[in-house]
């Protein structure tokens, strides 16, 4: 029985699917610089190590209101025919295998805008899942105002900054990346955009790569390396005669963790539980999930931007704290996570 790999991803609360043999990888939503004369779907182009990627907004295509973007934003990158297409998501979920018996016709519907995009759905556990034509994605209407896609490593044909004047036309709706956002948030689409710009992908080995997670309003870094995955968390069930880090076990595809809290350990104050994000990482040999509040992003360190950590931080953590780097304006403290699980108090020996 043929099965098809699919890459399964948010947006907006729906789900939707697109073959994951035409992904080439997904990134974190950088600074987008406005494209002149692009479908109006079309959010803006950014350089991917050297490799110009326009980028449409799904949301827009689909006919639906602009949306703010989050720092929590993805870029699903597709590559067809040495074409790249990035598509905003609001999170990368999984990529699963599946039957292609399993994927039913989309229905049809008098008007037809958008049935092209759409090749079909399909059940995933719970959840229906709109499988997108990634060809028909990619495809633009050829016309004397709209230029075609880029090819890797083409430059976009046409591409202003103007904001107005003699013989600039109807004005772009938004000439600023997400106006709406903090300062705060500004500086972390525009680092981004600049960690992306790097043309020398070989270079990347040679960086620390971390994902970059919140915590009672201070920034952590964590080593992706020690990172199985990243999840949503609900309430979690309680576990009886558990000290007060262990704050109950979660499922995820029906495999249960137990959910520590990290706070205490870093003289942090409790938080209330429910919601926010899990890390989920490895204790020994056994699965855990480390609730963080959020999953801002993933950025590759140059070992000069890895500072020594502040003598008070050594002092209270040791080699728990591999050091302190900037990002989005504020101080991120780079954790070494397999010694910060290595202390006693994480394993629970208790009889009920």
């Amino acid at each position: 029985m043929a099965s098809r790999p699919l890459l399964i991803f948010d947006l907006n609360s729906t789900r939707f699917g697109v073959d994951a043999t035409l992904v080439r990888e997904s990134v974190w939503l950088p600074e987008l610089t406005p494209a002149e004369e692009a479908p109006p779907h079309i959010a803006g182009i950014f350089s991917l190590r050297g490799q110009i990627v326009p980028v449409s907004d799904l949301s827009l295509r689909f006919g639906h209101p602009a949306r703010p973007y989050r720092l929590s934003d993805q870029i699903v990158i597709l590559e067809l025919d040495n074409l790249l297409m990035g598509l905003i998501v609001s999170e990368v979920l999984e990529v699963i295998e599946l039957s292609a018996e399993a994927i039913r016709p989309p229905p049809e519907f008098d008007g037809e805008a958008h049935a092209r995009l759409i090749e079909g759905e399909v059940r995933v556990g719970d959840d229906i899942v709109t499988l997108l034509d990634a060809r028909q994605l990619m495809h633009q209407p050829q016309t004397p105002n709209i230029p075609p896609l880029p090819r890797a490593g083409e430059a976009w044909p046409v591409l202003s900054l103007s904001k107005g004047g003699e013989g600039s036309g109807a004005e772009h709706p938004a000439h600023h990346f997400c106006p709406e956002a903090t300062l705060e948030q500004r500086a972390v689409f525009h680092e981004r955009a600049k960690v992306l710009m790097e043309a020398a992908a070989e270079a990347e080995g040679a960086r620390l790569a971390l994902a970059v997670v919140e915590l009672g309003d201070e920034y952590f870094g964590i080593e992706l390396e020690a990172v199985q995955e990243f999840c949503d968390i609900a309430q979690p069930s309680p576990i009886p005669c558990c000290p007060p880090h262990i704050l109950g076990a979660i499922s995820l595809r029906g495999n249960l963790f137990t959910l520590l809290d990290l706070r205490a350990a870093l003289n942090l104050p409790r938080a209330a539980q429910g919601g926010g994000k899990a890390v989920v990482t490895l204790l020994g040999e056994q699965a855990v999930g480390l609730a963080v509040d959020e999953v801002h992003d993933v950025v590759y360190l140059r070992e000069e931007e890895l500072q020594a950590a502040p003598q008070a931080l050594r002092e209270q953590h040791g080699a728990e704290v591999k050091g302190t780097a900037s990002y989005g304006g504020k101080m991120m403290a780079v954790l070494d996570l397999p010694a910060l699980l290595a202390r006693e108090e994480w394993v629970v020996n208790e009889t009920v």
